[in-house]
């Protein structure tokens, strides 16, 4: 059976004692994705002031099924990604101005990922799908929140759920670079916990990715609000 770390059966055991709180909603900066995004404006002006990953994953329902509606999922998962920092609409609009075809790419990827899995989808995301600009902390993103039919889930790995694992359970794996045999190792790790602690795996994510943002307090812990243009992302 796998060992689950202390510290992680301790901070599992802790957030259900508390009732298995989410995520809390994070705001955003709605007249600067407007204003980079126009074209969107009747799916922004319908997302609510403050994003929860509820939301996000409704939002990505049908990302696989046009280009159009990956371009859309995508933007939302940015939307919640970035939070409140200013220059995530900038960032955004590079990555999907500087690759060619890049609407067609994310719906490859979202089409990819129902039918064989998070570990393919990432391949793909990190090879002949690639789109310049992306890195993996934003697209495990995009790949945590589209629909899955096989295999185990994708989730999120990013700097602070990095951190948190080398600071607390001394595990290290790099966020920063394109690597599909570090993501397996990843999802086959909080996966074998999940099981052993008999929850989602994404839950397990979701609460590491929340002690680190609690112990920086950077813009995901619960009393940030402020719209920032230098902020700390979940990135």
């Amino acid at each position: 059976m796998t060992e689950v770390p202390e510290v992680v059966v301790d901070m599992i055991r802790g957030w259900q004692a508390d009732g298995r709180p989410r995520q809390p909603a994070i705001g955003w900066p709605r007249a600067r994705w407007l204003a980079r995004f126009p074209e969107c404006g009747d799916l922004l002006t319908s997302l609510p002031d403050r994003l929860d990953r509820g939301r996000v994953r409704a939002e990505c329902w049908d990302a696989a099924s046009s280009p159009a509606a990956a371009w859309q999922a995508f933007i939302v998962v940015m939307v919640w990604g970035y939070g409140t920092v200013g220059y995530g609409p900038w960032r955004t609009a590079r990555i999907l101005q500087d690759t060619s075809e890049a609407r067609e790419r994310l719906a490859s990827v979202a089409q990819h990922l129902a039918e064989a899995g998070a570990l393919d989808a990432y391949g793909r995301l990190a090879g002949d799908w690639r789109l310049r600009w992306l890195g993996p902390a934003f697209g495990t993103k995009y790949l945590y929140f589209c629909p899955q039919r096989v295999g185990p889930s994708a989730l999120i790995l990013d700097r602070l759920v990095a951190q948190w694992l080398t600071q607390n359970a001394r595990i290290t794996f790099c966020p920063g670079g394109w690597s599909s045999r570090t993501y397996g190792r990843y999802l086959d790790l909080i996966g074998s916990w999940a099981a052993v602690l008999g929850v989602p795996a994404d839950e397990v994510e979701q609460c590491i990715f929340q002690a680190q943002s609690d112990r920086i307090r950077n813009q995901w812990a619960p009393t940030a609000t402020t719209i920032s243009t230098q902020g700390t992302t979940h990135g």
